[in-house]
């Protein structure tokens, strides 16, 4: 982002995302069409069903009496739940087989090659490190070979420096010792254990003291003596909270010279017996490098067996062994006496540099202190903490976030609009339903009140009229989500590119991706429709509650004592569903960020043996996630079970009631209604 930003490539990458989203946006319209085209058959399924079976008794000379009617309609809106969720369970289970596919295709891609590296006991092999005959490919399907006839033994304690041209294979070498690239042939053998020191710095978002312990027992005189062989101490004395100051995402706040001091004084903690340096001086200064190779390397480190690349010249004397690497080839091996009398380019390269290097001494202060300090400390918090705990909104959602959301788009012009195709949806069901009640005989000795088709004529048009209301509301709901979600986003979009860099030093980018992946895609596809859905049942519980007032106004007598037990029901569980939602959400990033700075730093977490620290880290996320989600379920059973419970007394309490009244009380047609 700071690269964007200085480059001022903001609109570049703007329209680029909205390119993108524009792909994704066209998916969604479509699902969603089919969503609202899902919705209409689920509720005109029924009408449509009762037009058919209505029409064809009318054709077979089939009487239809009231108590045939009802029944009728009563069967098919009981059929109307599965009918309507056997697609979605195909659905889910199509899903969850494209899910599964790819889990498995990801499961059998090759491993890295467990028996690659063979660790062998110190008292059982002379060499620290030894291989015969290597070669090595980071493409197992291609015949190109990175590294070929790899020859290479290296004695404990020994300091070997690894030279060459950009592309050689001296960062592939190292990979080798490590067992991160394929082996073809040949053998490798390690006798002890390893730290390692990518190229480009690997730093843990934390303090400083956990990045450089790395799961670690503290031992202060350990920590001590590795600071300073690492130059550490006086940046710790210009930070405010020393070693326990907070290091942004991917090291933000850290030059990158103190970034590689850092990831270098990890490896010293370790006690490691041999070391494994990709180019560890580059990005510190000529002053700082030399402290480093001194007071590390010659000091600290004097009896490991290290192997460092470089291509600081100045280094290369005090090595017992230097590589020259040249075509994935070790091209020359030897001293570094040796190798200047034989290779006139490696001469050349030394005078040049060693020249160039005489002339930043000269101008140099060797006692000034390296402008990387000041830098760090300008932009670490004085309190030491930088990445902050998200925040979680506690009590009641305010009635001015629906608003918002409501009349993000357009004002909230359709709102009214959706409304009223709902009402009349309810209306024309209702009207449909009493108008074959009312009209249908009672009895088969009964004469009908009117011709059986202008019964069925009516009810027909009743039933058109219903369904293209619900597939007016469906879609107008499908339209103004999705609207409201693409602006959203683009709010989000426009904010996220145009903050400060302090926000993005401060907030880790599994936060931002958990806002942009997760809670859109509840926009995208959910929220819409669940605001829809509530305001549909209230307006069908209006409806039921004005077919029964007019139907049987006694049933009434029951629904004062169960409106109480709802409203009980309501302030006990959606206080609880909240929270554990809120809790949910903000349990998901971390397990986003922890995921995304393990695969930037496997072959680290590899060579350090932390692989199931890293593991049981992951799985301890997933589990402080997984807790409120399974608690949230839980309590959604836990309030279905009771509402179910509850309808069904409300129905067995009504039946008997209405069975119980005096004859002549109520219509027995109209009360089947009811």
């Amino acid at each position: 982002m700071k690269t964007i930003k200085l480059q001022a490539w903001d609109t570049q990458f703007l329209h680029k995302l909205e390119s993108l989203r524009k792909i994704e946006y066209d998916w969604l319209w479509k699902s969603l069409r089919l969503s609202a085209i899902g919705a209409f058959v689920f509720w005109g399924s029924p009408t449509f069903i009762s037009v058919v079976t209505f029409g064809a008794c009318m054709f077979m000379g089939i009487e239809l009496t009231a108590g045939r009617v009802l029944s009728a309609l009563a069967t098919f809106r009981m059929l109307q739940d599965p009918i309507f969720n056997l697609p979605d369970l195909l659905s889910a289970i199509a899903q969850g087989k494209v899910s599964a596919d790819r889990v498995a295709s990801y499961l059998q891609e090759d491993e890295i090659q467990q028996d690659s590296i063979e660790h062998v006991p110190k008292d059982q092999m002379e060499f620290a490190i030894e291989i015969e005959n290597g070669k090595f490919s980071w493409d197992t399907l291609s015949s190109s070979i990175t590294l070929d006839s790899i020859q290479l033994k290296v004695k404990r304690g020994m300091k070997v420096a690894i030279c060459g041209t950009v592309g050689s294979g001296k960062s592939s070498l190292l990979s080798s010792i490590l067992g991160e690239i394929q082996k073809v042939s040949g053998t490798v053998k390690i006798s002890g254990t390893k730290a390692y020191v990518p190229q480009s710095p690997w730093i843990l978002t934390g303090n400083i003291r956990e990045n450089i312990l790395f799961g670690n027992a503290y031992d202060r005189a350990r920590y001590d003596r590795t600071i300073k062989a690492c130059a550490l101490e006086k940046d710790f004395e210009l930070f405010s909270c020393g070693d326990l100051t907070e290091i942004g995402e991917r090291g933000i706040n850290m030059s990158g010279g103190q970034k590689q001091r850092i990831q270098i004084a990890r490896a010293v903690y370790q006690d490691a017996d041999i070391y494994l340096l990709d180019d560890p001086f580059s990005a510190v200064d000529a002053h700082t490098g030399t402290q480093l190779f001194e007071d590390c390397m010659m000091g600290i480190l004097r009896e490991k067996t290290i192997l460092y690349v470089t291509h600081q010249v100045e280094f290369l004397p005090a090595a017992d062994y230097i590589l020259v690497m040249k075509d994935g080839k070790i091209a020359q091996a030897g001293r570094f006496e040796e190798i200047l009398r034989q290779n006139i380019g490696f001469e050349l390269l030394v005078g040049a540099h060693s020249r160039a290097l005489e002339s930043i001494l000269t101008v140099e202060n060797t006692n000034a202190t390296s402008q990387e300090h000041n830098l760090s400390l300008e932009i670490t918090e004085k309190e030491g903490k930088l990445v902050q705990d998200e925040e979680r909104e506690k009590g009641s959602i305010g009635k001015e976030v629906y608003w918002s959301y409501l009349t993000t788009v357009k004002g909230g012009v359709l709102i009214p609009i959706i409304l009223l195709a709902q009402s009349s949806f309810q209306i024309l069901q209702v009207a449909s339903n009493y108008w074959m009640a009312w009209a249908s005989p009672p009895t088969s000795e009964t004469e009908p009140k009117l011709e059986m088709s202008s019964i069925l004529l009516v009810y027909v048009l009743l039933a058109v009229g219903s369904s293209l209301c619900v597939l007016l509301r469906s879609s107008l709901v499908a339209v103004a989500g999705l609207s409201t979600a693409q602006k959203l986003f683009t709010n989000m979009l426009h904010s996220v590119l145009r903050a400060p860099m302090s926000f993005f030093d401060s907030t880790p980018t599994g936060r931002i991706l958990n806002r942009a992946s997760t809670d859109q895609s509840v926009l995208d596809l959910e929220m819409a429709n669940k605001l829809g859905w509530c305001a549909f049942s209230i307006i069908q519980i209006l409806g039921t509650i004005a077919v029964m007032s007019q139907v049987a106004w006694e049933v009434f007598v029951i629904f004062i004592p169960v409106t109480a037990v709802c409203i009980w029901y309501q302030q006990y569980y959606i206080p609880t569903a909240r929270e554990l939602a809120r809790l949910s959400g903000i349990e998901r990033a971390p397990i986003l960020h922890h995921f995304a700075e393990s695969l930037a730093g496997a072959a680290t977490i590899r060579a350090f043996d932390q692989k199931e620290r890293f593991s049981h880290t992951n799985l301890i996320l997933i589990d402080n996630h997984s807790r409120p989600w399974f608690h949230n379920m839980s309590a959604m059973e836990w309030l279905s079970f009771r509402l179910n419970l509850l309808s069904n007394f409300v129905f067995a309490f009504s039946l008997v009631l209405l069975v119980t009244l005096p004859e002549g009380v109520i219509n027995p047609s109209i009360a089947g209604l009811a």
